[in-house]
């Protein structure tokens, strides 16, 4: 996504490690996730503390001279692609959850926007969190699940399921999360991104067509290696 602010440097990451391997504990009884494979618990604990790691640091972002890159939905895609539905929906909450706490630790226009800073906090504003940092994450996950467990029986190598999965896992987060603020939030967004009214739409295409696919020609790339290496992992009895 296109960065509409300045995100200062949180480096305190061993503490959001910490915390992400403390709420997977507590998740340990979802169904999806059995108490007796203690291994499919530790991978999931460090998707987790990925989604952390990379949403509330430099590292997930990727700055080029025209556009930045964020890769905090790459784990929640590849997560999503083998922990299926459920956990790839967990995951996109968790990767929301970093999007809310940056929005208090390094506020940029969307965290305005959605916090109410020059119109105060209200439902509305609850709404906005809602919608705009939370849903388009969690969709990332159920999608990207979808469309790799349809694709995935009809693909013997995964390696067109993976790299699908990765582009709508991309592109959802990039599509609902404009069209989020495009539909509850015009005037601000259009405010935020300094043009009339009727040109926010024109402008918000531009970053789908230059952030959005970038983020998901680079979502493609590693979806397919390392999720490819894990499933292999995996079906090796992870040993």
């Amino acid at each position: 996504m296109l960065v509409l602010g300045t995100r200062k440097t949180w480096t305190n990451s061993k503490q959001s490690i910490f915390i992400a391997l403390i709420i997977v504990k507590l998740e340990l009884g979802v169904s999806y996730v059995k108490k007796s494979d203690t291994k499919t618990i530790v991978l999931y604990a460090l998707f987790v503390a990925l989604v952390f790691l990379l949403g509330l640091t430099p590292i997930g972002y990727i700055y080029l001279p025209i556009a930045a890159i964020i890769t905090v939905h790459i784990p929640v895609i590849i997560g999503a692609d083998i922990f299926g539905v459920k956990g790839g929906a967990l995951l996109g909450f968790f990767f929301g959850l970093t999007s809310l706490i940056q929005c208090f630790m390094a506020p940029d226009a969307v965290a305005a926007i959605v916090l109410g800073t020059s119109t105060g906090f209200g439902l509305y504003n609850i709404l906005l969190i809602v919608t705009i940092l939370f849903l388009p994450r969690i969709l990332v996950g159920v999608f990207s699940a979808l469309i790799y467990k349809a694709v995935a029986k009809k693909d013997k190598h995964r390696y067109f399921a993976l790299a699908l999965s990765g582009f709508v896992g991309s592109m959802t987060n990039t599509v609902f999360l404009l069209g989020g603020l495009y539909v509850l939030a015009f005037t601000q967004t259009a405010e935020a991104f300094g043009v009339a009214g009727g040109a926010l739409l024109g402008a918000m295409l531009g970053i789908v067509a230059i952030n959005g696919l970038l983020e998901a020609g680079a979502a493609v790339v590693l979806t397919t290696a390392v999720g490819k290496a894990l499933i292999i992992y995996r079906e090796r009895g992870m040993d």
